[in-house]
C-alpha cells in the first residue's frame, strides 16, 4: 500500500457533502432535518482543520457538472477554495466507467478539444437531469446506494464522457484504505455517518476537541432543560452561533469564514501537536507529547466541567505586578519559597501561594492548546435554547418539526452508542 504524504491537521471532505450545502445555501432549495447534521459537520471541520483533500475523481467531476447543477454558483466550494487549502488526492474510487457521450474534433486544430469540452460543459449537460444522476441530498429514513462520478477522456479523434458508479461503503473504505498511515480526518455525509464512526472517529485532535466540548456542553444544556423543564430539542451550538449571526443564507459563507479566522490559531495548536507526535524520535517523546494532551484534557475538566471554578480572573489582578513574566524565569527550576521571594506580590495580598502556583501551572498547560478556551466561551455564548429552533427556521424560511428533529437525535445517538459497544 502507498504511503499518502498528507499534511497534519488535514481532512478528506466529501464532494456530496459540499453539494448538499451549496444546494441549500446557494438557495436552490429548502433544508430538511438532516442539514442540520451537515452544516455542523462542515462548520466543525471548517474551523478547526488546516487542509482539505477531494479525491481527484471528485475533483474533475464537479469541473464538469458544477454549472449545470449550480447555474447560479456554489457559495460554499467557493468558500473552501478561498481559502487556497484545497486539494486532490487519488487512488480512491471506481475508475472503469460507462460511455454515456462522443465528441469529435478537427486534430488539426489543437485548440477545438478544449473548446468542444467546453461546449459541452455549457449546453451538454441538463440541470434536471445532471442533479437526478449526480446531486445526492442525505435524509433521515433513505440510504444511497449509489455515487456517481463523471469524468472526460480523450480519444484518437475526439472526447468521451465516462460515468463511474461506486457504493459509498465501497468509496470511503476505500478512503480509509489509503489513509489508513495518517491521522487525516474524514467530513462525510449524513447517510455515511456510521462509517464515519466506525473507521475516522479517533483520527485528528481537531476531532477529539469538538467531541469533547460538545459533550460537555450537552450536559450542561441538559440541566438547564430539567430546571426549566424543557422537551423540545435543541440545535448544535456551532450551528446555532452561526445563525444567531445571520439575517439570510446569503450571510452564511462569510459568517463562516470570519468563525474559521477566528480559531486561526487553535488550527496552528492542532498542527504542531500532530507534527510533534508524528515526528518523535522516539516512543518517550510520543508519550510525552500524550501526556501533554491528557495534562490539558484534565485542566481543562478542572476548570470548566466541574462547578468548582479556579481563581483565574487572579490573572486580571496580577497583569500589572510582573507576576507572570517573573514566574515564568523561575518556576520550572525553584521551589514554590524560592519564586514568592523573586516576585512583586504587593497587588495579589490575600491569595494563597500555593493556589496561585497551580493555577498558573494550569493556565500554562491550557495554552499548550491556545484557542479552545476561545472554542468553549464560544459554546457559553450560544443562544437561549428557546432561540435555537428559530434561528433555524428564520434564517432557512421554513418550519421545524421537532419530532422529527427528536428522531434525529436520537438516531444519532443509538450510532454512537451502537458503535461505542462495538468497539469494546
Amino acid at each position: 500500500m502507498n504511503k499518502l504524504d498528507l499534511e497534519y491537521n488535514s481532512t478528506y471532505i466529501s464532494l456530496n457533502l459540499i453539494d448538499e450545502l451549496d444546494y441549500i445555501i446557494g438557495g436552490y432549495d429548502k433544508p430538511n432535518i438532516t442539514f442540520i447534521y451537515t452544516l455542523n459537520t462542515f462548520i466543525e471541520s471548517f474551523i478547526l482543520n488546516s487542509k482539505f483533500y477531494i479525491s481527484d475523481q471528485e475533483f474533475k467531476h464537479l469541473n464538469i457538472v458544477s454549472k449545470s447543477i449550480f447555474p447560479n454558483g456554489r457559495p460554499i466550494l467557493e468558500l473552501i477554495t478561498k481559502t487556497k487549502c484545497l486539494s486532490a488526492i487519488g487512488g480512491i474510487g471506481n475508475n472503469i466507467g460507462q460511455v454515456v457521450s462522443i465528441g469529435k474534433f478537427d486534430s488539426n486544430n489543437p485548440t477545438t478539444y478544449q473548446e468542444r469540452i467546453q461546449e459541452f460543459v455549457e449546453k451538454g449537460l441538463d440541470t434536471k437531469d445532471s442533479r437526478e444522476k449526480y446531486l445526492k441530498i442525505s435524509t433521515l429514513n433513505e440510504d444511497v446506494e449509489k455515487l456517481s462520478f463523471l469524468n472526460i477522456g480523450r480519444v484518437e479523434d475526439g472526447f468521451v464522457a465516462l460515468v463511474s458508479h461506486n457504493s459509498p461503503q465501497d468509496f470511503f473504505n476505500k478512503l480509509n484504505e489509503i489513509t489508513y498511515y495518517s491521522n487525516v480526518q474524514a467530513t462525510l455525509p449524513y447517510y455515511c455517518y456510521k462509517n464515519q464512526l466506525n473507521n475516522f472517529q479517533n483520527r485528528g485532535l481537531g476531532k477529539e476537541i469538538i467531541t469533547k466540548l460538545t459533550d460537555v456542553f450537552e450536559s450542561k444544556q441538559a440541566q438547564i432543560n430539567k430546571y426549566f423543564g424543557y422537551t423540545n430539542q435543541h440545535i448544535p451550538p456551532l450551528v446555532n452561533i452561526l445563525l444567531s449571526q445571520c439575517n439570510s443564507i446569503d450571510d452564511i459563507p462569510n459568517k463562516i469564514f470570519q468563525l474559521r479566522e477566528d480559531f486561526t490559531q487553535l488550527r496552528k495548536s492542532l498542527t504542531k501537536y500532530e507534527a510533534q507526535l508524528s515526528e518523535a524520535k522516539n516512543i518517550k517523546e510520543q508519550i510525552n507529547a500524550i501526556e501533554e494532551l491528557n495534562a490539558f484534557w484534565k485542566t481543562f475538566n478542572k476548570k470548566y466541567s466541574e462547578n468548582n471554578r479556579l481563581v483565574y480572573n487572579f490573572w486580571e489582578v496580577a497583569e500589572n505586578s510582573d507576576f507572570e513574566k517573573s514566574i515564568d524565569n523561575t518556576i520550572d527550576n525553584q521551589s514554590i519559597t524560592a519564586v514568592i521571594e523573586d516576585l512583586n506580590l504587593g497587588k495579589v495580598i490575600g491569595k494563597s501561594t500555593k493556589k496561585i502556583i497551580e493555577i498558573y501551572k494550569e493556565k500554562k498547560i491550557i495554552n499548550r492548546f491556545r484557542g479552545v478556551t476561545d472554542l468553549w466561551s464560544l459554546f457559553n455564548k450560544s443562544p437561549n435554547i428557546k432561540e435555537h429552533i428559530k434561528n433555524f427556521e428564520r434564517v432557512f424560511d421554513i418550519k421545524i418539526d421537532e419530532n422529527t428533529l427528536q428522531e434525529l437525535r436520537k438516531e444519532i445517538s443509538t450510532l454512537k452508542k451502537n458503535t461505542n459497544i462495538a468497539s469494546h
